[in-house]
């Protein structure tokens, strides 16, 4: 961008990404499109996400990127078992932890 403000962007150049389709879309297709999205927002695709332990391990890469500490085995496992991954926890608490109560200590 060349200049930025609340209310507008100036570009100095555009790029135009691709169109959205206008007619239906399959499930496959629709979610396609949204890895798409997110990869031209910045995102990484990481398709070896498949599994709720391969989203635990990559969750732990980033807190700890973000954060900048290291979690110890037994932190790591205290931290899944109590707050996020609780197993009394509905998906809808997990949900609201994430959103609402992202901070914990």
């Amino acid at each position: 961008p060349i200049a930025e403000s609340n209310n507008f962007i100036v570009l100095d150049r555009y790029r135009q990404e691709w169109k959205v389709a206008e007619s239906y879309q399959s499930e496959d297709d629709l979610e396609q499109e949204l890895i798409q999205d997110l990869v031209n927002q910045g995102y990484e695709y990481l398709p070896s996400l498949t599994n709720p332990e391969a989203l635990l391990a990559n969750v732990r890469v980033q807190l700890q990127a973000l954060n900048q500490v290291t979690f110890s085995e037994s932190e790591w496992r205290r931290f899944v078992e109590t707050y996020l991954d609780k197993p009394s926890d509905s998906s809808v608490d997990k949900s609201r932890k994430i959103h609402d109560d992202y901070i914990h200590d």
